[in-house]
C-alpha cells in the first residue's frame, strides 16, 4: 500500500492518512467573514471523501488583513460558534481540520475593510505606492492578532493551525526583499526578515500551548526579480523548525509573479 494511505501524526494530531488538502479562497463565507452552511458544507465533502487533514481557507486574523470578500474572519470571538460548528462537521465526516491564520499585508483589501493596506514597506506598484510601512507598534500586534485567532480556533475546537507565509501576503512579504526594504531589525540579511514569522510563531506557541500542532506554508520561492529564494527559504524553515513549527507546507509566487502566481481560475456551483 502506498505510503500516501497510511497513518500519521503531527504531534498528538493522529490522520488517518497522508492526504491534506491545501488552503485556499472559497469565497463562501458572509460579507463579516462568518461561516456559512455552504462553507461547513464543503468542508465538510472533503473529509468525508477521505481527505485526513483538511486546511481551511485562509482566515484573516485582523480586519485589515482581509484580502478578498466572502473571505473567512477569525478576528473576534464573535466567529468562534461558526468555527464551532465546522469543526464539528469535519469530525462527524471523520476528518481532522487545521485553521489557516493570514493576513493579507500590502494586500489589504481597503475598498472592504476601510482601513489603510500596511506591510514591511511601502508597496511600488504601476499605479503608485501602496499602503503604509509598519511601525514596531504595528508589528507587535500583528503578531498578537495571529496569537489570539490561534486561541480561537483551539477553543472552536479546531486540530490544529497553519500560518499563512506564502503568496505575497503579510508574512511572506516580511521574507522578500521583494517587498522588504526595511533598514531595521526585520529586513536586510533572511535572518531579520524571518524574524517576524518567527516571533508569530512563538507568540501562537504561547498562547495555544505546547502540544497543539502549529504548521506554517512558506513559498518555495517568489519567481520574481529580487524575490525570496530557495536558499532563503531553507534558511527561514530552519529557523521556523528550531522555534518549534511543527511542519511546513512549500507553495510559491506571488500575484506579481507572473505564469508562476499561486491563483488559479476554478468554478462555483450557483
Amino acid at each position: 500500500m502506498s505510503e500516501l494511505f497510511e497513518s500519521t501524526a503531527i504531534k498528538d494530531m493522529v490522520l488517518a492518512n497522508r492526504f491534506v488538502r491545501s488552503a485556499t479562497w472559497e469565497g463562501l463565507a458572509a460579507d463579516d467573514g462568518a461561516v456559512t452552511p455552504r462553507l461547513i458544507d464543503v468542508q465538510a465533502q472533503l473529509a468525508l471523501g477521505g481527505v485526513g487533514l483538511v486546511i481551511s481557507g485562509h482566515a484573516y486574523v485582523s480586519r485589515e488583513g482581509q484580502a478578498l470578500s466572502w473571505q473567512l474572519g477569525v478576528d473576534s470571538d464573535g466567529s468562534i460558534p461558526g468555527l464551532t460548528a465546522m469543526a464539528d462537521a469535519v469530525h462527524a465526516a471523520g476528518g481532522k481540520i487545521a485553521l489557516q491564520l493570514a493576513h493579507a499585508g500590502s494586500r489589504g483589501a481597503f475598498q472592504i475593510s476601510g482601513i489603510e493596506p500596511m506591510g514591511p514597506s511601502v508597496m511600488e506598484t504601476d499605479s503608485g505606492p501602496v499602503g503604509r510601512e509598519m511601525t514596531i507598534g504595528d508589528i507587535e500586534e500583528a503578531a498578537d492578532a495571529f496569537a489570539r485567532a490561534a486561541a480561537r480556533a483551539r477553543g472552536a475546537g479546531f486540530d490544529a493551525v497553519q500560518i499563512h507565509a506564502a503568496h505575497g501576503y503579510l508574512l511572506s512579504q516580511y521574507l522578500s526583499p521583494y517587498f522588504n526594504k526595511r533598514k531595521d531589525d526585520y529586513g536586510g540579511g533572511i535572518e531579520n526578515r524571518a524574524r517576524l514569522p518567527v516571533e508569530v510563531l512563538k507568540a501562537i506557541r504561547k498562547a495555544v500551548g505546547s502540544a497543539f500542532p502549529v504548521l506554517i506554508k512558506l513559498n518555495s520561492e517568489d519567481f520574481l526579480p529580487g524575490g525570496l529564494t530557495v536558499q532563503e527559504m531553507i534558511e527561514a524553515a530552519v529557523m521556523l523548525e528550531e522555534a518549534g513549527i511543527d511542519a511546513i507546507e512549500i507553495s510559491g509566487g506571488t500575484f506579481l509573479s507572473g505564469k508562476n502566481k499561486p491563483s488559479r481560475t476554478g468554478t462555483q456551483d450557483p
